[in-house]
């Protein structure tokens, strides 16, 4: 009975409120909701796509009469009912509500009232309508409010009646016009909804100057003025709002965006240098970090186009002197630009000893501001978030560095950075590990790489080279035997590690027929799909342009050695996407690097397409990337997987788990 009371109330103060209730219900607690004052809602999902989540989440945003803003709320059941409360903030005028289950942004479910809305509008702690509250409402009911992250709170509607009986309530609150100050455009787009095109012109003119006069040429309103004559495509005006900008407001954001724009549109490279150098004058980048605002990725973009440009012209000084002040997240992107992407580069023309010149004076840079935070914006203010990213970015310079330290064989160097190293990135990637290992039998460390190689086998990141140098270390604390190797290899390896490895491997299990093919192997001999009805065949589709393919051969090759002797499994590589003389790249390459594979050639299809066997599991693929493999048995395949981690002995243990769960099906 209370309750009904409540929601009855609810419905005499808030009309719109009142097509709410026909299924989900929201009701409030107290009946008027007032600045400054708690607040608890109960909310009733039954009939709705939440009824029977059993973790919806809710978001409140509201209008402070300048800007809106969100919150997440915490809701709590209470027997068939969710409930949460808030302190509406001093400034608020109205409110809205939407509830979801799974990511906000992507919710698995949500309820915004079938498009209608749960919203409302909050009186001031006098009990009285404040200014902005039918503004906010119009704006909320239109999608108007300039936020699109509001325009999954309800379903537009652009009806000119109500916008117009909206605005003249909020004229009538107010007391004056209402076509002023921050809201002025927000006003504007509500105003176009109930007039003629024509006379909206003249009346948007008019309110645009009245409202910058009236503002004392304020940064906000020509920024926003000069924003809507440019999406209204009138230049001459936009031209106007320009000069106005650069009289009144020289040394603004809206001043660096504009002069940023010209400083990057489309010149050739020695005009894109002297712009930009212009623009690093005009406004230093010092002066911008103590006193910060929106637009410091301006600097980022200036300087990362600097950065390319003083390193193609071989202008070392300059390219050196960009690190002296800029962040992390601007360093880093230089960096990974010019000497990782050359470091990497397969051309061989890399000049590696000006790399490691150059790497060897920036990564103290990069080191002294890793913790800076400069990725915040990019993690949506999540700092633990931004600080993993900048800790994983980190390693990936590092990586470089050492990579060229090793490339230059200053072994010294390049031991001592690897205690840089993120927890994360210290023994997690196959590739550093077998660097480390490289450098500290360089550098003669023995007592270091046993420990090093144990945390690598732990971790799941072990090359080929690596296990051999693990069992030469047990076999010479073990009288040259092996005896007890692979069950000491084991005991290293966590066991949550190899549950997880099941669970992964349990998720890609399938069922798909196999269609019977035949192909000819490396010698010109058919090898046919049928002969394998015996056996759980192991199947990597591969390509020599496909660099992820290359890099999972020393894993493939693990797996080949593990099961060698086995009759029971068989693993075939096939080449497949390739063009020209396919069978003699695949052959040549694999014979070049030494690996011990049985080769088999994709067929080609009547298009000229060498993807015959590839293209008949597409139905099974989620997508045609490669490198994919798949294992069969019975003429089925049974699992599927795509890519490659960077770790031989985490790919060579996921397919044997999945063959060993196979052989152990009755």
């Amino acid at each position: 009975m209370k309750k009904n009371l409540l929601l009855n109330g609810l419905l005499l103060l808030c009309p719109f409120f009142g097509q709410q209730l026909a299924a989900q219900t929201l009701s409030w607690k107290p009946e008027l909701l007032r600045q400054n004052q708690p607040a608890t809602f109960y909310y009733q999902p039954k009939g709705g796509d939440l009824e029977f989540s059993d973790e919806p989440k809710a978001t409140l945003t509201y209008f402070n009469g300048k800007r809106w803003d969100s919150i997440p709320l915490v809701l709590k059941k209470d027997n068939n009912e969710w409930q949460a409360s808030y302190t509406l903030p001093g400034n608020a005028v109205f409110l809205a509500l939407k509830f979801y289950q799974g990511p906000e942004l992507t919710p698995e479910a949500s309820d915004n009232n079938q498009g209608k809305g749960y919203f409302t509008k909050v009186l001031g702690s006098n009990g009285k309508e404040q200014s902005g509250s039918y503004l906010a409402e119009a704006a909320f009911r239109s999608n108007l409010t300039g936020d699109w992250s509001l325009n999954s709170f309800v379903s537009p509607e652009k009806n000119a009646k109500t916008t117009d009986s909206l605005l003249k309530k909020e004229e009538k609150i107010s007391g004056k016009a209402i076509g002023s100050g921050t809201t002025l455009f927000t006003y504007l787009n509500l105003k176009r909804l109930t007039m003629p095109a024509e006379d909206f012109k003249a009346f948007a003119d008019a309110a645009i100057q009245s409202s910058i006069k009236k503002g004392k040429y304020s940064e906000m309103l020509l920024a926003e003025a000069h924003n809507y004559y440019i999406r209204e495509k009138r230049d001459q005006q936009a031209k106007e709002m320009e000069k106005l900008i650069f009289q009144y407001q020289p040394k603004s954001g809206t001043a660096k965006l504009l002069s940023f724009r010209e400083a990057t549109k489309g010149a050739s490279v020695e005009a894109y240098q002297a712009a930009s150098e212009d623009f690093l004058k005009k406004y230093p980048y010092a002066e911008w970090k103590k006193n910060p605002d929106d637009k410091g990725f301006l600097y980022y973009e200036i300087y990362r186009g600097l950065g390319t440009t003083y390193f193609d012209s071989n202008q070392i000084d300059k390219f050196l002197s960009l690190f002296k002040d800029i962040d992390f997240r601007t360093a880093n992107e230089i960096y990974r630009w010019n000497i990782t992407r050359n470091q990497m580069s397969m051309s061989g023309k890399a000049d590696y000893k000006l790399l490691y010149e150059l790497s060897k004076k920036i990564i103290p840079y990069l080191l002294e501001r890793q913790r800076d935070q400069s990725y915040l914006t990019d993690f949506g203010r999540d700092a633990v978030k931004a600080q993993e990213n900048s800790d994983k970015q980190m390693d990936d310079r590092l990586f470089t560095h050492i990579a060229l330290a090793i490339n230059q064989k200053d072994f010294a160097a390049a031991k001592n950075f690897f205690q840089y190293l993120s927890k994360d990135g210290i023994y997690s990637h196959a590739e550093m590990n077998a660097m480390h290992l490289r450098v500290l039998s360089e550098v003669k460390d023995d007592k270091a790489i046993k420990s090093l190689l144990e945390n690598s086998v732990a971790a799941n990141a072990v090359t080929p080279e690596m296990f051999s140098k693990l069992k030469e270390l047990y076999k010479s604390e073990h009288q040259d035997q092996e005896k007890g190797y692979e069950e000491y290899l084991s005991s290293l390896m966590p066991n949550d590690k190899k549950a997880e490895m099941k669970t992964h491997v349990l998720s890609n299990m399938v069922n798909f027929p196999l269609k019977p093919f035949s192909l000819e192997d490396a010698n010109g001999k058919i090898v046919n799909s049928d002969d394998w009805r015996d056996k759980i065949v192991v199947i990597d589709f591969w390509a020599t342009w496909c660099r992820p393919c290359i890099e999972a051969f020393p894993g493939m090759q693990l797996l080949v050695d593990q099961y060698a002797k086995d009759p029971e499994v068989a693993v075939y590589m096939i080449g497949t996407m390739q063009t020209g003389d396919y069978k003699a790249k695949s052959v040549n390459y694999v014979k070049s690097q030494g690996f011990r594979f049985n080769l088999l050639h994709d067929a080609v299809l009547p298009n000229g397409e060498q993807a015959a066997v590839f293209l008949s599991l597409k139905p099974l693929f989620n997508s045609s990337a490669i490198p994919r493999k798949i294992i069969v048995k019975k003429g089925v395949v049974r699992y599927t997987s795509e890519g490659y981690s960077g770790s031989p002995s985490q790919l060579r243990d996921e397919l044997s788990t999945a063959i060993e769960i196979l052989r152990a099906e009755k």
